[in-house]
């Protein structure tokens, strides 16, 4: 048995070498524990070779075939190409297991990630509708001119946010920080302030705002709820700002059952379904294949459910 964990490269200060994620330096550690042989690399170390008809992937150099189990963690949302570098992996997973079932390259999230094959809030929008899962009222319009008047969302407060979830990215002394893009408009003026002025609004959505205060992440692995967070927003309406969290490792009978139906739906190995309140029932806002938790282990009061351990044996 041999894990391969694969992440994106973090941003940080210019220059400066940075240490693996906190996510996958936890799966790491707990690889460690149970004396499993694993591999680490980045997204940018994968090499994919097409040669007198044979189709070779090398992570770092090494054939992946050398690997049992494969665990996806991040992938840089600007581009879709690390994206599209997951879905090669499955393919080519795929095509080796059926010719050597006796050596298997087992992919988590594989069935997830071909069911839905996107990485984007548009793509989650229509997903739910389709589904008849609860999410938010949204609005997106190519041209990103938001200012034309429209049938639907045209009273304030509403909520923007980019169309990937890209954040951005503003250089204080000499050092990287992330800033997401998601923003209040209170007022037609609201187009126009500090850190979306000037951006281009056709990579950009409107939403409904929920006034909630708070939102929720849960974890769900095989299809059943492992645990969870609340975090409540402070100093901002943006819960993931300065938040506060508390653990919500059994959530109410509504939002067990849709987290559990997303996971089903999309059959996922693991994956952390979002929530927020409109108008006093939850609705769903993302999820994530690879989901953080560092807060869940370290900002809560009691005792978390291991989420890294969760991980790599959600196969």
């Amino acid at each position: 048995m041999k894990y391969l964990v694969i992440d994106k490269r973090q941003r940080g200060a210019i220059g400066k070498k940075l240490d693996i994620p906190t996510g996958s330096a936890r799966l790491l550690e707990e690889l460690d524990k149970k004396n499993i042989e694993r591999d680490f690399i980045y997204n940018d170390q994968l090499e994919f070779i097409l040669n007198e008809g044979k189709f070779i992937i090398k992570a770092n150099g090494k054939d992946i075939t050398e690997y049992s189990h494969i665990i996806f963690r991040g992938h840089a949302l600007h581009s879709d190409h690390e994206y599209h570098y997951k879905r090669y992996i499955i393919n080519f997973a795929e095509q080796h297991n059926a010719e050597n079932p006796d050596k298997k390259i087992l992919v988590q999230n594989a069935e997830a990630i071909k069911r839905f094959p996107y990485y984007n809030k548009i793509a989650i929008a229509q997903f739910c509708m389709e589904n008849n899962i609860p999410y938010f009222n949204t609005y997106f319009r190519t041209d990103g001119d938001y200012l034309k008047e429209r049938d639907l969302l045209n009273k304030y407060p509403l909520i923007i946010k980019e169309y990937a979830g890209v954040n951005r990215i503003e250089v204080i002394d000499g050092v990287e920080k992330i800033k997401k893009n998601v923003f209040k408009i209170d007022n037609i003026e609201g187009y126009k302030q500090e850190g979306l002025d000037g951006q281009d609004l056709s990579s950009f959505f409107i939403q409904e705002f929920s006034d909630s205060g708070e939102d929720y992440r849960i974890f769900v692995k095989l299809g059943k709820v492992i645990g969870g967070w609340k975090r409540y927003a402070k100093d901002s309406f943006m819960t993931v700002s300065k938040g506060e969290y508390e653990m919500y490792n059994e959530p109410n009978k509504e939002i067990k059952e849709i987290a559990e139906k997303v996971a089903t739906l999309l059959d996922a190995d693991f994956i952390a379904v979002d929530f927020m309140y409109i108008n006093a029932k939850p609705a769903v806002q993302e999820w994530s294949y690879h989901p953080g938790f560092k807060a869940y282990e370290t900002k809560i009061e009691g005792e978390p459910v291991n989420i890294a351990e969760a991980i790599i044996t959600a196969f």
